[in-house]
């Protein structure tokens, strides 16, 4: 199995079946862009949760489409990457993490920096590129 790099982050696509529908332009949320949030070095308890990603830019942007992450509080991760291929195939992952003072580190990946922001997203920036994912669940 291929490993893939710290800020390749890792992708789940969950798939649903939703029928169409109109929203009123009142009800729609906003979708904020990464530069606009306020980002604040992130600590060991800010990083455990379920994270999907919302923004990749870098060289891990031209082979990923979409990553997920499940980082527990007792320092194990797992998550799922959607390679982009002719076809496009999940590839998973799991192991160890920890901080490093405000550096991120996957098993013996080297350290990336991670950020948080107000709305709990992380922001992980490493040598690959960056990825930004937005919290789905706290652990």
């Amino acid at each position: 199995m291929m490993r893939l790099p710290l800020t390749s982050a890792l992708a789940l696509c969950v798939s649903a079946c939703i029928a169409p529908s109109v929203v009123d332009p009142a009800d729609r949320a906003r979708l904020v862009d990464p530069a606009d949030r306020t980002w604040a070095a992130a600590g060991t308890d800010d990083v455990p949760g379920v994270y999907v990603s919302t923004h990749l830019t870098g060289a891990v942007s031209n082979v990923l489409l979409k990553v997920v992450y499940l980082f527990e509080a007792d320092g194990n991760y797992t998550g799922a990457a959607l390679v982009d291929t002719a076809p496009p195939h999940f590839e998973v992952i799991s192991g160890a993490w920890r901080m490093v003072g405000e550096k991120l580190v996957l098993d013996a990946a080297d350290p990336a920096g991670v950020e948080i922001a107000d709305d709990r997203s992380l922001r992980i920036t490493g040598d690959q590129g960056q990825v930004v994912l937005r919290r789905e669940l706290s652990q």
